[in-house]
């Protein structure tokens, strides 16, 4: 449990967060991480349709490497995706009110 001046200095933190930086502070208030738009997304599908391109282009000339490589970049999209999606999704831990 937060003592009074705890609490008193977290207020003064988030009033401060609300007049300097309100997008900040309206996105953080949602529970979204900020930044997480549209770009982001077109970023991770760009990322999934490179790592199609390299795993096609290594089985039609059969080499591994292309392949391995287009598998290390489907993993890296796919850790992207959930990367994403977890700040999506509602926060039920003690920091939401």
């Amino acid at each position: 449990m937060m003592s009074h001046h705890e609490r008193q200095e977290l207020e003064r933190i988030e009033q401060w967060f609300r007049t300097e930086d309100p997008n900040l502070a309206r996105s953080l208030g949602d529970g979204r991480p900020p930044g997480g738009g549209t770009g982001a997304k077109v970023g991770r599908f760009a990322v999934d349709a490179l790592a199609a391109i390299l795993i096609l282009m290594g089985a039609f000339t059969l080499n591994f490497g292309l392949i391995f490589l287009g598998a290390v970049v489907l993993v890296a999209g796919a850790c992207l995706h959930v990367a994403g999606r977890s700040g999506r999704e509602g926060r039920s831990g003690p920091l939401a009110e």
